[in-house]
């Protein structure tokens, strides 16, 4: 009875601090948090990476940076998924994108919304042909494992 009743304690409190993390966010953000928690393969499709353990053992595998941005294609190998995440300098609105030949998947964020960073995750076997992008005033950054699209900025 006591392994339980720890475990009930312990589900509450991830729940909690996943409550109170994601209180400005909007109900479908939050139960795609929810749902990413513990995902693997076709489960983490569309699931926000934010607090999942897909975000814990993440790894940048591409990236490109300017002098207002950085886009990073991030990959979870125990998740096996991988998504964009964007950081700005200064307030902006900006949009969110990953891509591989059979998806798309994007996120966009007001200038108000100062924790937005990351597309959905996309349910990939590795990180290669997938492209991580971002639109940043205007200007569209991409970078990926493919020679064609690693650090392309337009």
């Amino acid at each position: 009875m006591l392994p339980a009743l720890t475990l009930l304690t312990a589900l509450a409190a991830v729940v909690t601090a996943l409550a109170t993390s994601s209180r400005g966010a909007s109900p479908g953000a939050r139960a795609a948090v929810l749902a990413a928690l513990r995902c693997h393969g076709r489960s983490c499709q569309g699931a926000l990476p934010g607090a999942s353990a897909c975000a814990r053992d993440a790894r940048t595998e591409s990236s490109v940076a300017d002098t207002t941005y950085t886009v990073r294609l991030r990959w979870s190998p125990s998740c096996r998924a991988a998504w964009s995440q964007v950081a700005v300098r200064g307030a902006v609105a900006r949009e969110v994108s990953v891509r591989s030949e059979e998806d798309t998947l994007s996120a966009a964020y007001s200038a108000a919304d100062t924790a937005g960073d990351a597309s959905p995750m996309l349910a990939v076997p590795s990180p290669r042909g997938v492209e991580a992008c971002a639109v940043v005033r205007g200007r569209v950054a991409c970078t990926g494992l493919d020679d064609a699209v690693a650090g392309r900025v337009l």
